[in-house]
């Protein structure tokens, strides 16, 4: 399954989709130039696979671009790391609408991997309290300051406790915490470092993945969202008039649900038809099959 590709015929398709311009408010922006700039490097290669998550992404969501009722849309957006340094992470969607703003992590037929800190996956920086990197930066200071960093630090430290006490560290499954912990890092210092544009806004945290045979809710999701919730609801009063959302739910189940993403935003009605290639790809099939 790994080295199946798309035929050439679909690739110049795609390419020619990937050039077309759309205009957000007032920019106008290319396809192309995301998946270019992304850290990915997914059309160097990745994107082209049958099964490529990138690519499943692009045909569910990619007629955002044109509708009129989103104001804002990018794939492979770009959210702050820590002041000590690195990558930050990359959300795979990125919409705008009056009243909202949604970032999503987008799966297809991922399998997971399940370590945390354990094996120091997840970076220091992320949780210690000791200072850390070349320029020794405290806790704090990797946060810019933001009141949330002890916050944080403990709420990693909670999720690995509840990991190793529960043997979450191994199974088939599609979430991933320590991505999500950096989504979330990121997310938190961007709402931070932009409370004038989004002060009044619901911004909106989504893990929507493809629902795949023996896909189900996992205790670690289960958990995780609820500390997720909690940490939102203790460090709120930093985010003013900015409320934060955390969910995960199916592709099939937003595409049952019309209102599941945001009641303003329509599927439209020939979505099932425009990714059919991936539908029919991973009928009867896991996680593991699909590897």
């Amino acid at each position: 399954m790994t080295g199946v590709f798309i035929k050439n015929n679909q690739k110049k398709e795609y390419i020619k989709r990937l050039g077309k311009p759309y205009t957000k408010n007032g920019k106008c922006k290319f396809f192309l130039d995301q998946f270019v700039a992304g850290a990915g490097n997914e059309l160097s290669g990745k994107f082209w696979n049958a099964k490529s998550s990138s690519r499943f992404a692009f045909d569910l969501y990619s007629w955002m671009a044109y509708d009129k009722t989103i104001s804002d849309f990018e794939f492979e957006y770009h959210l702050p790391g820590l002041a000590s340094g690195g990558m930050g992470p990359n959300m795979d969607v990125y919409l705008e609408t009056r009243d909202e703003v949604i970032f999503i992590e987008s799966k297809f037929s991922e399998l997971a991997n399940l370590h945390y800190i354990d094996n120091k996956y997840l970076s220091e920086a992320y949780y210690t309290e000791k200072e850390y990197g070349k320029k020794k930066l405290t806790l704090l200071e990797r946060y810019y300051g933001f009141a949330f960093a002890q916050d944080f630090s403990n709420f990693c430290y909670e999720i690995e406790a509840a990991m190793n006490e529960n043997g979450w560290h191994e199974g088939d499954d599609w979430f991933e915490p320590k991505q999500e912990t950096c989504h979330l890092a990121g997310l938190l210092i961007h709402i931070m470092k932009n409370k004038v544009r989004f002060d009044g806004k619901k911004v909106k945290l989504h893990n929507i993945y493809y629902s795949m045979k023996g896909d189900g809710r996992s205790e670690l999701l289960e958990f995780f969202e609820s500390k997720v919730t909690k940490l939102i609801e203790r460090i709120k009063p930093v985010f003013g008039n900015i409320s934060i959302e955390f969910k995960s739910f199916s592709v099939q189940e937003m595409l049952e649900d019309n209102n599941r993403l945001s009641d303003g935003i329509k599927f439209p009605a020939d979505i099932c038809n425009r990714i059919e290639s991936f539908t029919t790809l991973a009928e009867g099939k896991t996680r593991k099959d699909m590897k």
